[in-house]
């Protein structure tokens, strides 16, 4: 169902959302934080990037060593010069111009999705409402029992 790097990845952002309730902020504020980071973790956990859908990780890691690794083909050989250009006769036409599609660029992520149908959504599901169960009780234990005792009055 899971794999380890995605169980870790989860168990992580649901300890650090924990910890959220240590934050010196409102209720309000460790909330809003503790749910951003559990949903963040969850998307890192599941997204996969490139053709092949593979991890962030991976895909940053091949990313960088396309990216520093030499070229092996170098099409500039000592002592190449560029061909002189010929001007076309002025009876022939002109050809039209043939638009090549450009490439996309790199920051581009075009092929992305989240690894939804190989990861079963309910234990996730479960760990969000888990965590919100803690920000509850949480709550509760610092005066929420009286605010919805007042609002029941």
């Amino acid at each position: 169902m899971f794999r380890d790097r995605d169980l870790f990845l989860l168990g992580a952002g649901a300890l650090l959302s924990a910890f959220c309730l240590l934050l010196p902020f409102p209720f309000i504020g460790k909330l809003v934080a503790g749910v951003v980071t559990l949903v963040g973790s969850m998307a890192l956990a599941l997204l996969r990037l490139g053709p092949d859908r593979v991890p962030l990780e991976e895909w940053l890691r091949r990313r960088l060593r396309f990216r520093f690794t030499p070229r092996r083909f170098v099409y500039h050989r000592p002592g190449w010069k560029p061909p002189a250009r010929r001007t076309p006769a002025p009876d022939q036409a002109a050809a039209p111009a043939v638009s090549t599609p450009r490439p996309a660029p790199l920051s581009a992520l075009r092929p992305l999705a989240l690894a939804l149908p190989e990861s079963r959504i309910y234990p996730l599901v479960s760990l969000l409402l888990g965590v919100l169960g803690l920000y509850f009780l949480a709550w509760l234990a610092h005066g929420g029992a009286e605010e919805i005792a007042a609002v029941l009055r």
